[in-house]
């Protein structure tokens, strides 16, 4: 796995900050960079949390599940990478539908007539105003 360390931007830097930095950093190596795990040594959080793990479990897990690059901002913030480019991209043509007052979403494709009729959805396809 590769190592990089970067200076944090500000003094003052915060886990929010942190990541948005180390993003930026890592899309310059990766085409598609997602974090796999991370390490917040201000707060000493980290994730993914492994109950009855070791202080360092983090790392193990993100080493041991395809991660490439490992980002360290300042002193106090970790995060490992991974490239998703190759990943499969899930179906996100979905609706969301309320049944009684229970909501859960449905596959556009996967809907009965009486789930698209529900949500507004005209025969010829396309949504009612």
């Amino acid at each position: 796995m590769q190592t990089l360390s970067i200076a944090a931007a500000t003094t003052t830097i915060d886990f929010a900050q942190a990541r948005k930095q180390a993003i930026a950093k890592a899309s310059e190596t990766l085409t598609e960079p997602v974090i796999v795990a991370w390490k917040d040594g201000t707060t000493g959080k980290s994730a993914p949390a492994i109950p009855g793990g070791s202080a360092d479990r983090w790392h193990d897990y993100g080493e041991n599940n395809d991660g490439t690059l490992e980002m360290k901002v300042g002193d106090d913030f970790h995060f490992i990478f991974t490239e998703s480019s190759a990943f499969d991209r899930p179906d996100m043509n979905l609706t969301s539908l309320e049944d009684n007052g229970t909501k859960f979403l449905c596959l556009n494709g996967a809907c009965t007539e009486a789930d698209r009729q529900g949500q507004g959805y005209f025969a010829g396809g396309g949504l009612g105003g």
